[in-house]
C-alpha cells in the first residue's frame, strides 16, 4: 500500500502531529535521507485548506511530493534545506508512526492559544548598579557585531558617556552631541535616567530630566492620536466614549520601550513606537477602539503574548533575514501568500523595512 497526500495530511500534517516516517528500501527518499527519519509536515495555507476539501469530500486520490521539517540532529545541511523546499514523494514512504492524540491550539481552532510562560522576578540594584552589567553587556553586543535598535544604541552612548567618556570615539560624539556640543536629547535621557538611578543628579539635571520627561509624554500623546485618527476616532474621542481605554492605550505607550526581536545579527530586528500601534490597534482585539479595523484578523493570542509569537518567527528565520540585508541592502524583507510563515496554528504576514524596523505583522486570514 502506498500513502496518498490525503492520507499523510490526515494523518499528521493535519494536526502538526510529529512523524516518524520509515522509507521503502531503494527509493529516492531512503538512497537520500536513510531508512527512517522524524519529521514535521510543512504546508502553506493554500494547501492546507486544498487538502481539507478533499478530506472532507473523502477524496483519498492524490501522490505526490509534501515538504517537511526535519527534527534530528544528524543530517546535513544541504539534506535538511531539502526536506523543507522540496520535500519526499508520497510513493517513498513505507510507513508513518505519530502519537494517538491532537495537540491543542492547531490551525482549526478558533480559541486563543496559550503558552506556558516561566516568569522570574529579579529586584533592581540599589542605587542604579544594575547598570554596571547592562552597559558591559551593550559593549560586548557590539564587540560581537550584533546590530541594536535605535533606543538600545542611545542607552550605549549614554552609558559610554558616564562610564567611559574619554573613551567615546569621534563617530560616537556625533552621535551623542550636536554642532553645539549639547547632547541630543534621547542620548540625554537615557544619561540623566543614569545619573538619577545612580543617585547622582543635581538640581540642573533633574529639572532637565522633568522637562524631557514632559516631552515624551507630549510625543506620547501626539502619536496615540496620530493613529487613533487612522482608526476613525482621537484621544478625545476615545477618552469621552472609553476612559479607561484611553488611560490604558496612553500608559502603554508612554511606557513603552522598543523591542529588538533577533537575537543574533548585524541589523537588528525591531519594533517601534509605530509598529507598536499600526499592528496593535489593527489586529489585538483588546486594542481595537473603532469599525475601522474590524475586519482586520485578530491575533489569538493574549494580548501580552503577541510579541512572543513575532519573536519566535524571526527566531526562526533570522539567518535568512540577516542574509537578505547582507545581499539587498535598501530593499525591504517581506513574507506573505505561499512564503508566509507558520506557528502555532497561524500563518503570518510581515514586512521588515531596510533598517530592520517591523513596519507590518499579521495573521493571515482563513477562508475555511
Amino acid at each position: 500500500m502506498k500513502y496518498t497526500l490525503e492520507e499523510i495530511y490526515h494523518l499528521v500534517g493535519r494536526e502538526d502531529k510529529t512523524a516518524g516516517v520509515t522509507f521503502r528500501v531503494g527509493s529516492d527518499a531512503y538512497n537520500t535521507y536513510g531508512n527512517f527519519q522524524t519529521l514535521l509536515f510543512i504546508y502553506d495555507q493554500l494547501e492546507r485548506h486544498a487538502l481539507d476539501k478533499k478530506l472532507e469530500a473523502n477524496k483519498y486520490n492524490s501522490s505526490g511530493f509534501v515538504k517537511a521539517k526535519y527534527l534530528g540532529f544528524e543530517l546535513e545541511k544541504e539534506k535538511v534545506e531539502k526536506l523543507k523546499t522540496e520535500g519526499i514523494h508520497s510513493d517513498d514512504i513505507a510507513s508513518i508512526l505519530s502519537f494517538n492524540f491532537p495537540p491543542k491550539n492547531t490551525f482549526h481552532s478558533k480559541e486563543k492559544r496559550t503558552i506556558t510562560k516561566l516568569n522570574i522576578k529579579l529586584p533592581p540594584s540599589k542605587k542604579g548598579q544594575d547598570y554596571d552589567w547592562m552597559y558591559g553587556f551593550k559593549k560586548q553586543l557590539i564587540k560581537d557585531n550584533i546590530g541594536l535598535c535605535p533606543e538600545e544604541r542611545n542607552f550605549y552612548l549614554a552609558a559610554k558617556r558616564y562610564y567611559e567618556k574619554d573613551q567615546l570615539t569621534d563617530e560616537e560624539k556625533k552621535e551623542v552631541y550636536d554642532q553645539d556640543t549639547k547632547m541630543h536629547d534621547d542620548v540625554e535621557w537615557e544619561f540623566l535616567s543614569i545619573k538619577y538611578q545612580r543617585k547622582e543628579i543635581n538640581d540642573v539635571e533633574l529639572k532637565r530630566l522633568v522637562q524631557l520627561i514632559k516631552i515624551k509624554e507630549e510625543n506620547s500623546f501626539q502619536i496615540i492620536d496620530k493613529y487613533l485618527k487612522k482608526a476613525g476616532s482621537s484621544f478625545s474621542k476615545l477618552v469621552k466614549r472609553n476612559i479607561d481605554q484611553a488611560t490604558k492605550i496612553f500608559i502603554n505607550v508612554s511606557h513603552y520601550h522598543q523591542r529588538r526581536l533577533n537575537i543574533v545579527g548585524k541589523t537588528p530586528i525591531y519594533a517601534d513606537i509605530d509598529s507598536y500601534l499600526h499592528i496593535y490597534l489593527r489586529h489585538v482585539e483588546e486594542m481595537k477602539v473603532e469599525k475601522t479595523y474590524e475586519d482586520k484578523d485578530n491575533f489569538q493570542w493574549a494580548e501580552e503574548d503577541v510579541f512572543m509569537v513575532m519573536g519566535k518567527i524571526i527566531e526562526e528565520i533570522n539567518d535568512e533575514i540577516q542574509e537578505h540585508f547582507l545581499n539587498k541592502p535598501g530593499k525591504r524583507y517581506s513574507r506573505y501568500g505561499k512564503t508566509s510563515i507558520y506557528f502555532e496554528g497561524d500563518y503570518y504576514t510581515f514586512h521588515i523595512e531596510p533598517n530592520g524596523r517591523i513596519s507590518t505583522f499579521h495573521k493571515n486570514r482563513k477562508t475555511g
